[in-house]
C-alpha cells in the first residue's frame, strides 16, 4: 500500500505548525525500543517509544506523527501502530529546539520486517 503524504509538509494542511520549524528533518535519529502508548487523537498522533539509552538508563521518546485522519486514510490503525510489545526500530527527526526526548516520527519498522514510513521521502509506505 502506497499513498502520498506530501500534504503533511503543505502549508495549509500543516497549518498550525511546521514540521521544519519544530523538528530538525536534516537530522535522523535511530531509536530501538517498545512502543508503549500511542495516542490517537487530533490533531497528531503521539507514538511513545521506550528504549535503553547508553548506561542502560531507560527512557520514553514522545514522537509526534501525522494526523489522525492521514493514518485512517492509508488504512493505520493505533493497534497496528503497537506492534504487539516487541521492539521496534524507529526513525525520527529530533526536535529543533534540543528538547530532550522529543521527535518526529519518520519512520517505524517491526522485527517481521514491515514498517510504516511518514517522512522522509514525503511518501509512507507498508512492506512485508
Amino acid at each position: 500500500m502506497v499513498f502520498a503524504l506530501a500534504a503533511l509538509l503543505s502549508g495549509s494542511a500543516y497549518a498550525h505548525h511546521s514540521l521544519t520549524a519544530e523538528f530538525d528533518t536534516r537530522k535522523i535519529l535511530t531509536l530501538t525500543g517498545v512502543v508503549s502508548r500511542v495516542q490517537w487523537a487530533n490533531p497528531h498522533i503521539y507514538v511513545d517509544l521506550d528504549v535503553t539509552e547508553a548506561g542502560g538508563k531507560g527512557a520514553t521518546w514522545h514522537l509526534e506523527c501525522v494526523p489522525v485522519a492521514m493514518a485512517r486514510k492509508a488504512g493505520v490503525s493505533s493497534k497496528m501502530l503497537m506492534g504487539n510489545g516487541e521492539r521496534v526500530s524507529v526513525e525520527a527527526f529530533p526536535a529543533r529546539d534540543g528538547t530532550a526526548h522529543l521527535g518526529f516520527l519518520a519512520k517505524i519498522t517491526y522485527p517481521d520486517g514491515h514498517h510504516f514510513q511518514f517522512a522522509q521521502d514525503m511518501v509512507a509506505t507498508e512492506t512485508k
